[in-house]
């Protein structure tokens, strides 16, 4: 597969002269369409080239991982303009790929910046870590790298261990019921807090003690009220106590932040990129009639997977297979994208489901297509199919995960026929990098 940026082929053949350019007339991916569309993507398409070229003459021991990081990255970047592009929303696209581009050189360059406590035991410690952690803050805590507070159940916030002052009273007031205490012995802070809402967002009420007293404290910088899909945890990483958020967007990057207590109030955050490997593996596979044995749809899904997630675009898997018919598999794209097919846009109950024929393909897990959900022809059990492939979705929401399915088209209906889900599972760490706080791009 060719990528058509010049500075590209310097990933795949290494000692290959460099060009800080960009041939637009070779532009192929929506995210590369993008670039050549805007004159400040392009200026940023040239930083991060000279920035790439950069850090593999410092590290020439990083070399193999940072390319793979890069082709990562370049993945979700197409990826994300893709789903952007197939969707609603493309009128916010350059600002999506500028912050994507400006956080992926921030990380780039601080690769080699200096850690401050504690964000350099934690950066040590994450160098030691097992691979694949779905939690690193909790595989920090098994490792002995750090202490997390636990959950105190408050099931009546008149009844604490402490005497509140009028400001964290007030506070415990608005939030209501469901609250739960960190407990982090001898740590001279703390907070009570709730999780609610679909979106799992944070309202915390942060304090110190004074004897029996809790006395309201500002929010640690690292912690915004409202802090919806992440995680924050309170800390002691060596002699520190620390509040830390933990950002887990994909399998490719987790960031942390953490903000030290200086015996008066939270520091300014700090925060550590980690850039991970991710690796493909199936969950679940089905085919009509129910469950009936689908490993041979399910060895077919992989490699569609592979070849996708790498390109994840219309174009990628498109070309028809040999003995395919041309005819059954466009009739049934036309039926899909007619008004309140599976793939129409304005279809007010959404887009395609995976089938799961009864089975459990992927118990708990997103199941809907997003928007960005791509056709394309298959020929299995020597049939021509349509088949789609896109991540999961369920209502504003949306995963990593592939999900893979063919339909055929009997008597101008569309019928499922089989099914796959492929996680994409986190791997070893490649890199870590200290990058200035702040808000990152979503995926």
């Amino acid at each position: 597969m060719k990528r058509k940026h010049l500075w590209w082929i310097a990933l795949v053949l290494p000692g290959m002269a460099t060009a800080a350019g960009f041939d637009c007339g070779k532009a192929s991916t929506a995210g590369e369409k993008a670039v050549c569309a805007s004159k400040d993507l392009s200026a940023l398409d040239g930083k991060l080239s000279d920035a790439f070229r950069d850090v593999l003459k410092t590290h020439p021991e990083l070399a193999d991982d940072l390319r793979l990081d890069q082709r990562h990255w370049l993945a979700t970047r197409d990826d994300t303009a893709w789903t952007f592009s197939s969707g609603t929303v493309g009128d916010t696209l350059p600002q999506v790929l500028a912050d994507l581009y400006r956080h992926r050189i921030e990380v780039l360059q601080g690769i080699d910046r200096k850690p401050p406590p504690p964000l350099d035991t934690l950066k040590a410690g994450v160098a030691k870590l097992p691979a694949g952690p779905d939690d690193v803050l909790d595989a920090l805590a098994r490792e002995g790298v750090l202490t997390l507070a636990t959950d105190r159940r408050i099931d009546d916030p008149k009844r604490l261990p402490f005497e509140p002052d009028a400001a964290l009273r007030k506070a415990l007031d608005d939030a209501g019921d469901r609250l739960v205490d960190r407990v982090l012995p001898g740590s001279p802070v703390s907070s009570v807090y709730l999780i609610g809402g679909t979106a799992s967002c944070y309202v915390e009420a942060p304090y110190r003690l004074d004897g029996k007293r809790a006395v309201a404290i500002a929010m640690p910088p690292v912690w915004g009220d409202g802090d919806c899909m992440l995680r924050h945890a309170l800390a002691r990483v060596g002699r520190d106590v620390a509040a830390l958020r933990m950002e887990a967007s994909d399998a490719d990057e987790v960031t942390l932040d953490a903000s030290r207590w200086d015996g008066q109030r939270f520091a300014p955050g700090q925060t550590l990129s980690l850039r991970f490997d991710h690796a493909l593996s199936l969950e679940g596979s089905a085919c009509t009639p129910a469950q009936s044995p689908c490993d041979d749809f399910a060895t077919q899904a992989m490699s569609w997977v592979a070849r996708y997630d790498l390109r994840p675009q219309a174009g990628t898997i498109d070309r028809l297979p040999k003995g395919a018919d041309k005819a059954a598999y466009e009739a049934a794209v036309a039926v899909a994208r007619a008004r309140g097919g599976l793939l129409d846009g304005k279809n007010d109950a959404g887009f395609a489901v995976l089938p799961d024929f009864g089975g459990r393909v992927a118990s708990g897990r997103m199941t809907g297509y997003d928007s960005e959900a791509t056709p394309f022809p298959l020929v299995f059990r020597g049939e021509t199919l349509m088949g789609l492939i896109g991540h999961g979705h369920v209502g504003w929401r949306t995963n990593g995960d592939w999900l893979v399915s063919a339909w055929r088209l009997k008597n101008g209906t569309l019928e499922p026929v089989a099914s796959a889900y492929v996680e994409v599972k986190r791997g070893r760490l490649l890199f870590s990098s200290v990058v200035p706080p702040g808000p990152r791009a979503e995926h």
